[in-house]
C-alpha cells in the first residue's frame, strides 16, 4: 500500500505538469492569435530581419503589458523563421539572432512545443531572474493571401513565445502530493485500527486452533489420553534416558523398562447391550483409575479398547508380571454406568526393554503379541517370547510361499483315529493339514496356520483339506471302510458366505452321504458372531453334516450359547486330558463336560490321550470317544484302510473273548 501511495503521488505530479504545461498552451495561442497577430504582418516576419516601426513596437509593448499582467506571463518573444527575435517585452532583445533550442526548431516546423527550462540557453539570459519557467512555442501561420490563420494548413513564417513561472505549479504539486500522503497516512491509521482487532482476533484463534490441533494429533479424543504416536514418543525417550544399552537380557536393573498392552474383554458386549455412549464411560473411568493410580508411568489409549501402560522403574519380567496384577486388580473395581455396577477385566501382553526390543515399535508389537497369547490361553497377562511370536519374518515368508505350495501339490493331509469306547472300534478320523515344503521339510501346522488363519488364504487351504478328505473317505466307503472324517474350520472360514455351498459340492462331487463329514469349530468361531453362527451351522445340520466344538474348555464359552447352537460333540481340550489324573482342576473339567454334555444330548470326544491309565479313566466316567497318541498318532492317507481294518478285528475278537484290547500295542507311528 505504501507502494501504491508512491505511484498515486507521481501519477498525480504528472497529471499536474500536464495540465499546467496545456494551460500554458492555451494561453500561448490565444495570445498569439487575438493579441500579436493583428499587429503584425507576413512581411515582418518571412524577411530576414525587418525591423518594427516604432509605433508598431509601442501597440506591442502595450499588448504585452496587458498580457503579462493579466494572464502572469513573465516574458514574450516572437521569432521569425531565420531565429531573429522580431519582438519582445524585452527591448534588449528586438533584433537579436539566436540558434535557438530543440523546441523553437519544432515550433518553425509547426508543432506547439513546450519544456520547463532550466534557462540555459543564450536567448534566455535575461530570464534567469525569474527562476525556473515553463516556455511554450507556438507556431506563427499565413494563408495563401498572407494573411495570420491558426489552420494547420497556413504556412509558418514564424514562432510565438512566452515564459510562465513555473514555481507555483511545484508548489501546487508539493502541496496536493503532501495532502496526498496525509491522506494515505491517516487511511494507514485508520485501516490499522479498523483491522487491527480483526487480525489481532483471528490470529488468536488460529493459535488456538492450531494447539488444538497438534493436541488432537497426538492424543485421544476421548480420553485425552496420548494416543499411539506421542506413546511411541515417549517410550523412546524413556528408553533413551532410563535403560542402558549395556544391560544384558535377562540382567536385573531398576532402569528397565516395560510396556503393557490392555484389552478390554468382551468390551463389545458393553457396547452391544448398553450402547456407544456407555461404552465410552467405561473407556474414560478405566482411563482415569490408571493415570490416578500410576502416577510414575506413562498411559496412553492406542485403539478402541485398547490401553498401553509405561513403566521406568522395572527391574525384570516378574516385577513387570507383578504390575500386570496390580493393574488387573484396579481395573476389578466395579465401574458405575447409568446405575449398573460393571467389572472389568482385561488381558495384557508385556514386553521388556532391551530384551524384547529397543524402540517404542518394537516394544509394542512384542506386547500385542504377548497380549492375544494371554486373551487366547485365559491367562489374564502374558510375558512375550519369541517363541509365541507367529508373526517373525521368517514365518510371514512361509505365508507367503503357501499359495504356491497350494497349486504345487505340497498340501497333504495325515488322518488321526478316533475309538468308538462303546465298541473298541475306529469308524471314525480327523483330518489334519501337513506341509512337505521341498526345501524346509516338513512343517508343523503350528507354524504356518496361526498366521493365515485369518487372512484371505484360509479359505482355499480350508477347501483343499476338506476336497482331499472327502475324495478319501470316498475311496475308503468304495473298499467297504464306513468311516466318518472331521475337518477343522477357523472363524473365518465359518464366517464365509461360500462355507455351506462348498461343502454341499464337495459332497456331491464324490458321491458321499452328509453324515460322512463332521465339521469341527472352535469356541471363538462360534461365540463371535452367535447370529450369524447359528445361521451357517442351522444350514449345515440341515445338510446332515455332523457339528463339533474343538478345544472345549480353553475359551470363554456361554453354556447358554450351546443350548442354542445346533451341535452334535464336544471335544475336550488336551490340556485338561493329559493332566486328568494328577489335577483335580483338570479333572473337575473333564467331569463338568460330560456331565453337560449327557444333559444336553452331546458325544463327547477326550483328545490327546497317551497312556492306557488316562484311556480306562475316561472310559470309566463315560466318554463316547477316544483320541491320541496312545490309540495312533496321525498317519499319511495310505495306511488309513490298513490300519482300520487291523484294528477294528482285533476289537471285534476282543469284545468276543470279553476282553478290552490293548491299544498300545497296536500304535501307529507317522
Amino acid at each position: 500500500m505504501g507502494a501504491v501511495a508512491v505511484v498515486l503521488a507521481v501519477t498525480l505530479r504528472d497529471i499536474q505538469v500536464t495540465r499546467s504545461i496545456e494551460d500554458a498552451r492555451q494561453r500561448a495561442i490565444i495570445a498569439a492569435q487575438v493579441a500579436y497577430q493583428p499587429h503584425l504582418t507576413d512581411a515582418e516576419l518571412t524577411n530576414d530581419f525587418i525591423p518594427l516601426l516604432g509605433e508598431q513596437v509601442a501597440e506591442l509593448d502595450e499588448v504585452s503589458r496587458s498580457a503579462i499582467s493579466d494572464t502572469g506571463i513573465v516574458r514574450i518573444k516572437i521569432w521569425n523563421q531565420q531565429h531573429w527575435i522580431v519582438y519582445s517585452d524585452n527591448a534588449d532583445l528586438i533584433g537579436r539572432w539566436f540558434a535557438g533550442d530543440a523546441e523553437l526548431q519544432q515550433a518553425l516546423a509547426g508543432d506547439i512545443a513546450s519544456q520547463v527550462t532550466g534557462l540555459a540557453g543564450a536567448e534566455e539570459m535575461e530570464e534567469r531572474d525569474f527562476g525556473t519557467l515553463l516556455s511554450v512555442y507556438v507556431p506563427l501561420r499565413v494563408d495563401a493571401d498572407g494573411r495570420f490563420t491558426s489552420e494547420p494548413t497556413g504556412t509558418v513564417v514564424g514562432a510565438f513565445e512566452i515564459y510562465v513561472p513555473y514555481a507555483p505549479v511545484e508548489a501546487a504539486i508539493a502541496s496536493d502530493t503532501r495532502t496526498l500522503y496525509v491522506s494515505i497516512g491517516l487511511g494507514f491509521v485508520v485501516l490499522y485500527l479498523g483491522l487491527f482487532r480483526l487480525v489481532f482476533g483471528a490470529s488468536r484463534r488460529l493459535r488456538r486452533q492450531s494447539a488444538e490441533n497438534a493436541f488432537q494429533a497426538t492424543h485421544d479424543a476421548l480420553t485425552a489420553l496420548p494416543n499411539r504416536r506421542l506413546l511411541i514418543a515417549h517410550t523412546q525417550r524413556l528408553l533413551d534416558s532410563a535403560t542402558p544399552a549395556t544391560i544384558a537380557p535377562g540382567e536385573a536393573h531398576a532402569g528397565r523398562v516395560g510396556l503393557i498392552l490392555l484389552d478390554l474383554d468382551r468390551f463389545k458386549e458393553i457396547n452391544d447391550t448398553l450402547g456407544h455412549a456407555s461404552g465410552d464411560e467405561v473407556l474414560i473411568a478405566v482411563a482415569d483409575r490408571l493415570t490416578t493410580e500410576l502416577p510414575g508411568s506413562v498411559v496412553a489409549r492406542v485403539g478402541g479398547d485398547e490401553f498401553v501402560v509405561v513403566a521406568a522403574d522395572l527391574a525384570d519380567g516378574d516385577a513387570g508380571l507383578a504390575l500386570c496384577d496390580r493393574i488387573e486388580a484396579l481395573l476389578e473395581e466395579p465401574i458405575e454406568v447409568g446405575g449398573i455396577a460393571l467389572c472389568v477385566r482385561a488381558s495384557a501382553g508385556l514386553a521388556m526393554a532391551p530384551e524384547h526390543g529397543r524402540s517404542g515399535d518394537e516394544l509394542l508389537q512384542h506386547a500385542d503379541v504377548a497380549m492375544y497369547v494371554a486373551k487366547r490361553l485365559g491367562t489374564i497377562r502374558c510375558l512375550y517370547a519369541p517363541e509365541l511370536d507367529h508373526y517373525s519374518p521368517e514365518r510371514l515368508g512361509l505365508a507367503a510361499e503357501l499359495r504356491g505350495a497350494l497349486a504345487d501339490g505340497q498340501i497333504t493331509v495325515a488322518y488321526q483315529p478316533k475309538m468308538d469306547f462303546a465298541t473298541g472300534e475306529v469308524h471314525a478320523l480327523e483330518a489334519l493339514v501337513r506341509w512337505h515344503h521341498p526345501e524346509r521339510g516338513f512343517i508343523s501346522p503350528g507354524e504356518f496356520l496361526p498366521i493365515i488363519e485369518n487372512t484371505e488364504l484360509i479359505g482355499p487351504l480350508t477347501w483343499e483339506v476338506l476336497g482331499q478328505a472327502m475324495s478319501r473317505c470316498a475311496l475308503w466307503r468304495q473298499a467297504g471302510i464306513d468311516v466318518q472324517v472331521a475337518v477343522n474350520l477357523s472363524a473365518r472360514t465359518v464366517a464365509d458366505p461360500m462355507l455351506v455351498d462348498e461343502v454341499r459340492a464337495v459332497l456331491a462331487r464324490h458321491g458321499l452321504p452328509a453324515s460322512a463329514l463332521e465339521l469341527e469349530l472352535t469356541e471363538s468361531a462360534v461365540l463371535g458372531d452367535h447370529a450369524r453362527a447359528t445361521e451357517i451351522l442351522d444350514s449345515l445340520r440341515d445338510l446332515g453334516v455332523s457339528l463339533a466344538v474343538d478345544d472345549f474348555g480353553t475359551g470363554y464359552a456361554s453354556i447358554s450359547y450351546l443350548t442354542t447352537l445346533p451341535l452334535d460333540v464336544l471335544k475336550i481340550d488336551q490340556s485338561f486330558v493329559k493332566d486328568l489324573l494328577t489335577d483335580s482342576t483338570a479333572a473337575a473339567v473333564v467331569g463338568f463336560t460330560l456331565d453337560l454334555s449327557r444333559h444336553l444330548g452331546l458325544h463327547v470326544v477326550a483328545e490327546g490321550i497317551e497312556d492306557a491309565a488316562t484311556l480306562e479313566r475316561l472310559r470309566t466316567l463315560g466318554c463316547d470317544m477316544a483320541q491320541g497318541y496312545f490309540i495312533a498318532r496321525p498317519m499319511p492317507a495310505e495306511q488309513v484302510a490298513d490300519w482300520i481294518t487291523s484294528w477294528n478285528s482285533e476289537a471285534v475278537r476282543s469284545r468276543s473273548a470279553a476282553a478290552t484290547p490293548l491299544a498300545g500295542s497296536m500304535a501307529v507311528g507317522e
